[in-house]
Parts: structure tokens; sequence; C-alpha cells
């Protein structure tokens, strides 16, 4: 198979250790024409310095503020397209530790896959320090009407028990994705900066014609699971995640489950709500209620 070029696109913020270690793992990585874009988005750890001195075949991209996630990835993606004539385009969290050959699995899946229509692939997510609990196989399930993104196989041990499911009906966030995809798309959409439904968004963009998504679970990563600018369940937490919620449902559901998700979710929120008051966090209830209003618009 002749080797497409590959950009890998890793967002980092303040999290210098854990994006050494990344950068670290893909010292072992087989695939043979892969070009990596770090971006440092407003860090304040010397990332960039010590990058530039360990990993000199790393392009290290510097924001001088932190864009959010959707900016900062997009930093990456306009680099890309100035400068490298690159077939397919990688977005992946700076905490994860990749396996040797999982490139190599994903490029041969799209390369080969039966359906000429299939542009956009994902990895076997296990749990950093394991080795069979799953993280992630294949992406979130959605669910329009009830606002559900769960997680497909998260938290179970790996028996095999997804490796016969090539298109699973879920859509991927850790994703290999073929240019003309990233095309149709544009990129990620700033609106939901800091972070936050970005990815699923971005995807679904990609992908309008709702072609199927392919796994690949022979392709595998493990991954920490940290909270880049994660402070807390504060008020400013919940507005942004109930703004960047309604706003990704509206955008992607039909008129129907749109309707059905609005009428449900003072239900839904329940469990939330009666958590928050224990803890005596009545903010971050308010901020829910603000961002639920405001991304509804």
């Amino acid at each position: 198979m002749d080797a497409p070029l590959v950009v890998i696109v890793i967002l980092t913020c303040n999290q210098k250790q854990v994006t050494l270690d990344c950068l670290d793992s893909f010292g072992h990585c087989s695939y043979p024409n892969k070009q990596i874009i770090l971006v440092d988005n407003g860090s304040e750890d010397g990332v960039k310095e010590t990058v530039n001195k360990k990993f000199p075949e790393v392009t290290v991209l510097r924001n001088e503020k932190n864009l959010g996630a959707a900016g900062g990835r997009n930093t990456g993606i306009e680099h890309a397209r100035n400068q490298l004539d690159f077939t397919y385009i990688m977005f992946m969290d700076n905490d994860i530790v990749v396996g040797p050959d999982f490139l190599t699995r994903l490029v041969e899946g799209l390369e080969t896959c039966e359906n000429s229509r299939v542009e956009i692939a994902s990895p076997l997510l296990y749990q950093m320090g394991t080795e069979k609990v799953i993280d992630c196989a294949g992406g979130a399930m959605l669910n329009f009407y009830t606002g559900s993104t769960q997680t497909r196989g998260h938290g179970e041990v790996d028996n095999g028990q997804y490796n016969h499911e090539k298109f699973p009906k879920c859509v991927p966030t850790t994703v290999l994705m073929h240019r003309s995809a990233l095309e149709r798309a544009g990129g990620f959409d700033v609106s939901f900066d800091p972070y936050g439904y970005e990815d699923l968004d971005m995807v679904l963009r990609a992908n309008p014609e709702r072609n199927p998504f392919l796994f690949v679970p022979e392709a595998v990563v493990w991954h920490l699971g940290s909270k880049t600018g994660f402070s807390g369940y504060t008020a400013e937490y919940t507005r942004m995640k109930g703004q960047n919620m309604q706003r990704f449902f509206k955008r992607h559901s039909t008129s129907l489950q749109w309707l059905w998700f609005n009428l449900l979710l003072p239900f839904l929120s329940v469990k939330t709500i009666v958590r928050e008051l224990r803890r005596g966090n009545v903010k971050a209830i308010f901020g829910l209620v603000k961002g639920f209003l405001s991304g509804a618009k």
C-alpha cells in the first residue's frame, strides 16, 4: 500500500508532561508518512520550547491565548491546508498514547474499505493504565430525543464484543478523516468554544449524507481522560455545557426530535439539579438553566 500523507493535529494547554508522553509514543508509530502538528493553545509551561528541542520533527504552532478547542484545532487545520499536500487528517487529544500500528491500521481500513463513501474512521480507545478496559469503542451513541451522548463500550472489559461491528451506529470523536470530508465541514465551529460538542458537530457536518463511520478495533490507543481547563462544576461550566448541548441538538435533530428533546429536558435535568442542590451549588443550577435558554435561541 502506498502511504498517503497523514496530518495529526494535537492540541495542548498547560499539560506539558501529558503532551510529551503522547509525542513519545509516536516514536514507535510504524506509519511512514505522517506530520504531527502540535497546537500550543496559550500554554505557560514552556511546552513549545521543550517540544522543539526534543521532537524537532513536530511542527509546533503557538496561539498566544487559549482559543478554545475548536479555535485551537482550526489553527492546525489552517497550517495543514496552506503548507501540506495531505490526504488524511487526524484529530487527537494530547492525553492519548498510541499503539505502534494504530495509524497503519486506520489508513488501511479506509483505503481498502469496500464502501467508497466511507471517509471517517476511529480507533479503539482503552483507558490509560489498563490493557483491556474500554474507554471508547467507535464513538458516542447519540439519542436526539433524550439528548444522550453515551460513549459506546465505556468501562467494559474488552472481550472482542465489538470486533465484528465495522460500521457501528455511533459518531466518533477521535477520528481519521479524508481531506474531502474535512473540506465539507470547513473546520470546527468556534461558537462551541471553549469546548463541548465541537467534535461531534464537526464530524456530522463532514458527513452530511450520513455515510457509515468505520470502526477499526485493531487500531489501539490509550486515553487518560484529563480535562484541560476544567475547574469544577461551576456556574460558567454548566452554562457553557447547557448552551452547547442545546446548540448541538438543535442543529442536528429533526423538528420532531428537537420538540421532544425540549419537552423532556426539565425531567432529564432533575438528577443533576437534585445533586447540585445537595451540594449547595445553586449557582451551577442557574448557570445550567441560563445555558439551556441561550442555546435554544
